[in-house]
C-alpha cells in the first residue's frame, strides 16, 4: 500500500491548480521579456503547398503596477515581417511594414484576467511616430495608392479606439488576449465563443468547448484546448468568395505558464470544407503558430511599477514537446 502511494504522488502534484474561482490565474512575473515567433501559412484547394506565408517576431515587455492590485502593463513590439520567406517588396507590403513601426510598440493595461481595460495607453507615442513616417512615405511614394493608404491609416490611428479595433482583428492579438482565465465546470471545460479573423479584417466567431488539460505538462507548462465546428452562413460564404454549402472547422491549443499563466506557445488550425462522405475535401485553411523564442526577466527598477532594466537574467528554458515541433 505505502508504493501505491509513492506511486500515484507526483501524479497528484502535476495535477493543474486553478484559484478559489475555479479559473487559470493570470498572473505573469514582473519585468518579464518574452519574445514569440509567429507563422500563419494559408493554403487553398487542400493543396499541401502554401499558397501565402508571412513570419514575424513579438516582443513582449511585462510591466506589474505597485499601486494598483492585479494590474500590469504590457507593451508589445512587432519586428522582422517576412511575406512568402522574405522582406517586403511590393509597394502594399512596404507600406504595410512602414505602418507596423508606427504602431508599435503598443502598451496596454490588463486585469487578473488578461483582459484589456484602459484601451491603448501610449497612444500620444504612437501620433508622434505616425507623423515621422507619413513624412518618409510621402517623401518615398507618390501617386493615388499612397495618398488613399495615407488617409485610411490617419484616420485608425488619430483615434485609439479605432486602433484598438484594428488590433482585435490581428491574429496574435486575437490568441493572446482570447478568454482563458475564466471559470471552468468541474469536468475542466467551458462552453465559450471563440473569436479569430479567418476573413481578412474581419473576426469570425465560433461557438464551442474549451477544455484545461488535468496535469501540467513535463516541462512546466499547461494546456487549453478549444474546438469548434459548424456550418457557414450565407454571409460568411460570400465573404470567402465561395457559393454552396460549407463547413468550418477550428482546433486551437494553448501552451501557458505554470507559474502565472502567461502565453507560451499557440497553434489554430481553421479549415473550410466539403463534407462529401465519407471524406471531407479542404477548401481553404490557415495554420497560425507562435511559439517562445527567448525569455528573461529583468533586475528590480525602484519606480512606480516595474520599469525596463538594462541587464537581464535569463530565464532557464525546459525543451518538451512544443519546442521539438514548433523548433
Amino acid at each position: 500500500m505505502e508504493k501505491l502511494t509513492d506511486t500515484i504522488q507526483p501524479l497528484d502534484a502535476d495535477k493543474i491548480k486553478l484559484n478559489v474561482n475555479h479559473a487559470i490565474e493570470f498572473a505573469p512575473k514582473p519585468r518579464l521579456q518574452r519574445k514569440y515567433g509567429i507563422t500563419i501559412k494559408y493554403y487553398n484547394e487542400g493543396s499541401g503547398d502554401e499558397a501565402k506565408r508571412i513570419d514575424y517576431q513579438i516582443h513582449l515587455l511585462v510591466n506589474q503596477f505597485r499601486d494598483e492590485n492585479k494590474t500590469w502593463q504590457l507593451c508589445f513590439n512587432k519586428s522582422d515581417l517576412f511575406i512568402d520567406r522574405h522582406e517586403p517588396d511590393f509597394v502594399s507590403e512596404q507600406l504595410a511594414s512602414m505602418a507596423m513601426a508606427a504602431i508599435y510598440p503598443v502598451k496596454v493595461d490588463v486585469n487578473s484576467v488578461n483582459e484589456v481595460f484602459r484601451g491603448i495607453v501610449n497612444h500620444s507615442e504612437i501620433l508622434k511616430r505616425w507623423e515621422q513616417v507619413a513624412e518618409k512615405i510621402g517623401d518615398k511614394y507618390e501617386g493615388r495608392y499612397a495618398e488613399l493608404f495615407l488617409s485610411k491609416m490617419e484616420s485608425k490611428i488619430a483615434d485609439r479606439y479605432e486602433l484598438q479595433n484594428a488590433l482585435r482583428v490581428d491574429m496574435f492579438w486575437n490568441i493572446f488576449f482570447h478568454p482563458q482565465y475564466l471559470k471552468y465546470q468541474p469536468d475542466l471545460s467551458q462552453q465559450i465563443s471563440f473569436s479569430f479573423p479567418v476573413i481578412a479584417y474581419k473576426n469570425v466567431t465560433f461557438e464551442g468547448v474549451q477544455s484545461v488539460a488535468p496535469y501540467y505538462t513535463d516541462y512546466g507548462t499547461f494546456k487549453v484546448n478549444f474546438h469548434s465546428e459548424s456550418e457557414t452562413t450565407a454571409e460568411q460564404a460570400a465573404l470567402l468568395n465561395q457559393e454552396g454549402a460549407f463547413k468550418m472547422k477550428l482546433n486551437a491549443i494553448c501552451d501557458l505558464d505554470r507559474d502565472g499563466g502567461l502565453l507560451k506557445h499557440a497553434q489554430v488550425d481553421w479549415k473550410l470544407y466539403k463534407k462529401k462522405d465519407p471524406n471531407e475535401i479542404a477548401v481553404k485553411r490557415i495554420q497560425f503558430t507562435a511559439y517562445e523564442i527567448e525569455s528573461s526577466v529583468q533586475a528590480a527598477d525602484p519606480g512606480l511599477h516595474a520599469h525596463v532594466g538594462s541587464d537581464p537574467v535569463p530565464v532557464e528554458k525546459k525543451k518538451g514537446f512544443w519546442t521539438r515541433v514548433l523548433g
